[in-house]
């Protein structure tokens, strides 16, 4: 049938007597609820001739250019288009959703020309989700539902016109004509969970565990690794009823070598990280010169649960990205039960580049589970993540865009560097910001140089989204699942790269709260160390010797070294208070040394790391002339053993659950910062010129 304009066309059909005026009335009633085209729903009414509607269909007039019909139209000012126009020839892209991202007209009217223009109806305001149905893989690839049904056709709401090819295939498939119908992102993204909420579902939770079980959280040990550990602990615990002393030298032989060779691996690597060449560095005369014509559709996950009193301050940080508005698709993540969110984002009448993504409830309720679900339909060749409280650098996407660029093929992920932005609020986050700007300036960096897996962040990570979905992306049975991915990403042989772009987060600042999220992340680390050392020939073999090593060094360590913390501490509390003979014994030969080199060297040179990285980020920062960073921060890095303590604490809750409660994942309440608006950095940049 010809490309119609239904408001022409029916006109056209009464002016010439083929429709009388009440039967079009009904016509374009139906129309406006179920959809569809109207001249195929005259045609199924037995009202018109489809012969008829094909010679009409000739004189309609041409088609018209979409600006055309807006200012045709008045819904458009020929000043408002003329903006819309400047936007296009700088930015590239497609008129309607430059025109959408600048909110110059609602979503509903522009699709509806949209869809009059190309010839197609338009999803109605009530639609059913019907027992036949697109497979979910093939509906996915072409962007169709099946919304409607009628004698001899389905409706299929489509986000863009389909192939002849593809209507073929689906005619075939459903074994009825198929007639398409143009709907918006946001209509199909409810589409999706009504019609596949089942797929959806399985996607999002069990297909790591399916296709890749032996890389997946689902089982928490296995039977021989369950066996190993009982085996070493029947073993102890015979040698302590036939030896105590003896038992208890050889484990802390064992303890010392390993501390000692880890604690010096660590220390090289963060040595190494403070290189020029250890980040991805990019200068602003190159973002300012980058053709944004040239930039791709970018998707931004928010995984959020429980985070009203922070949404407002996210779409703010967000709208700030430089980054041409209608090349984002951002995918806020809510979980069912959160209505309090939901109704709060209803009332914000988002810009059209949002899409608020509500993720069934069901178990496990986990981060990864919800970025798994928001991540099924992103429409970006790129993908972030970033948290509730985040405040991204304005540049971060186009920085990030310029890496990928510059990296070989095979570079996957580039991490953002994360920093706290209430770093001063009390002790507890100045620790926190001090034990940040290690890892991220200095300890990832190191291992970006030397090649090893690195455990990514929570946020800020920046992905390829095809090699993202061919890894089945992140397990959501894991409680740190960038952590797992990271090492996932190494052994399929993909690289990581570090960016000189920072994203601002909220340290915590209450100890309950700090403890609650640390307990979280340690326990993640075990449960990615248990995945991946399933089969530790095999992984060897896999990643090689440098990759196990380092694994080895930052997963194994950092959950073992707090858990081994409170032993050393009370050995050398009680050789103080009580001066046994027993104790000294204990550390026969070399092994005197090296416990001595750790307690002396290696608590110092720990402690130097985290100033060290201060000193690096407060540095970079102060050259940009940005004083987010106080070395004030310094000196309370003489108090970091205070701050050990606290991670063993939380190491022996995150061993206690990761046995009771593997997949428990233990809320992170945010928004707790002093109210420290846009302020905050000048409060900063007086603090540091007072410091000068």
């Amino acid at each position: 049938m010809q490309t119609e304009n239904p408001l022409r066309l029916g006109d056209i059909l009464v002016q010439k007597g083929f429709l009388t005026e009440e039967r079009l009335t009904k016509a374009l009633n139906h129309q406006k609820v179920y959809g569809g085209r109207l001249g195929n729903i005259l045609v199924d009414f037995g009202w018109v001739e489809e012969d008829v509607i094909r010679e009409v269909s000739q004189l309609v007039p041409r088609k018209l250019k979409l600006g055309e019909i807006l200012i045709q139209r008045g819904i458009l000012t020929e000043e408002q288009l003329s903006l819309a126009l400047e936007f296009q020839q700088k930015s590239g892209g497609l008129l309607g959703d430059i025109i959408l991202s600048l909110g110059l007209v609602d979503a509903h009217t522009l699709f509806s020309i949209i869809a009059s223009q190309q010839g197609l109806g338009r999803i109605g305001s009530q639609f059913a989700i019907y027992s036949l149905k697109i497979p979910e893989e093939i509906a996915r690839e072409y962007q169709a539902i099946v919304v409607h049904t009628s004698l001899n056709q389905v409706v299929v709401a489509v986000a863009k016109i389909l192939t002849e090819d593809q209507v073929e295939y689906l005619e075939l498939t459903l074994g009825y004509k198929v007639e398409q119908v143009l709907a918006s992102h946001a209509e199909l993204e409810l589409l999706w969970r009504q019609a596949y909420s089942n797929e959806l579902m399985t996607i999002s939770i069990k297909k790591l565990a399916l296709d890749s079980p032996d890389q997946s959280a689902r089982t928490v040990f296995t039977r021989q690794q369950f066996i190993g550990m009982v085996g070493i602990l029947v073993i102890v615990i015979i040698g302590m009823y036939i030896d105590p002393f003896r038992t208890v030298l050889i484990v802390n032989i064992v303890i010392q070598i390993a501390y000692f060779l880890v604690s010096l691996l660590k220390f090289l690597m963060i040595l190494r990280g403070t290189r020029p060449t250890s980040q991805i560095r990019i200068s602003d005369e190159e973002v300012a010169a980058v053709d944004e014509r040239s930039l791709p559709i970018y998707t931004i996950l928010v995984p959020m649960y429980k985070e009203s009193r922070v949404i407002r301050e996210l779409v703010e940080n967000l709208e700030r990205l430089d980054y041409p508005k209608f090349k984002l698709d951002i995918r806020l993540l809510i979980e069912e039960d959160d209505i309090e969110a939901q109704e709060l984002l209803r009332s914000m009448q988002l810009p059209s580049y949002y899409t608020t993504i509500v993720v069934p409830h069901s178990k496990p309720k986990t981060k990864p589970k919800a970025c798994n679900y928001g991540l099924i339909h992103a429409r970006g060749e790129y993908v972030v993540i970033y948290d509730a409280e985040d405040r991204p650098e304005p540049d971060q996407l186009k920085k990030v865009h310029i890496a990928f660029t510059r990296s070989p093929v095979s570079c996957c992920c580039i991490q953002a560097k994360l920093n706290y932005f209430n770093s001063e609020q009390n002790l507890l986050t100045r620790w926190f910001t001090q034990e940040y700007s290690m890892w991220f300036d200095l300890l990832l960096p190191g291992l970006m140089q030397l090649n090893i897996p690195i455990p990514l962040g929570g946020t800020s990570n920046h992905f390829k989204t095809e090699s993202l979905k061919k890894l089945n992306a992140w397990d959501p049975y894991n409680v740190t699942e960038d952590a797992d991915l990271g090492i996932r990403l190494y052994g399929q042989g993909y690289t990581t790269g570090i960016v000189d772009s920072r994203t601002w987060e909220e340290a915590n600042s209450r100890t309950g709260n700090w403890i609650r999220q640390r307990s979280r992340w340690i326990k993640g680390y075990m449960q990615t160390w248990f995945v991946h050392m399933r089969s530790p020939l095999r992984l060897w073999r896999q990643i090689g010797t440098r990759g196990m090593l380092g694994m080895q060094v930052i997963v194994l360590a950092t959950p073992l070294l707090p858990l081994i913390n409170p032993f050393l501490w009370m050995l050398i509390v009680l050789w103080y208070l009580t001066r046994n003979q027993l104790i000294p014994m204990m550390f026969p030969g070399p092994i005197y040394y090296i416990a001595a080199v750790e307690l002396v060297i290696g608590n110092f040179l720990f402690v130097f790391s985290n100033v060290a990285g201060v000193y690096k980020v407060i540095g970079e920062l102060h050259a940009k002339n940005d004083f987010a960073l106080s070395f004030r921060l310094i000196k309370y890095a003489l108090l970091t053993p205070i701050y050990w303590m606290l991670m063993s604490v939380a190491a022996y809750k995150a061993a206690w659950q990761l046995i009771f409660r593997p997949f428990y994942w233990e809320k992170t309440d945010h928004g707790l910062a002093n109210k420290v608006d846009d302020s905050v950095y000048s409060f900063f940049e007086n603090d540091a010129n007072m410091d000068a």
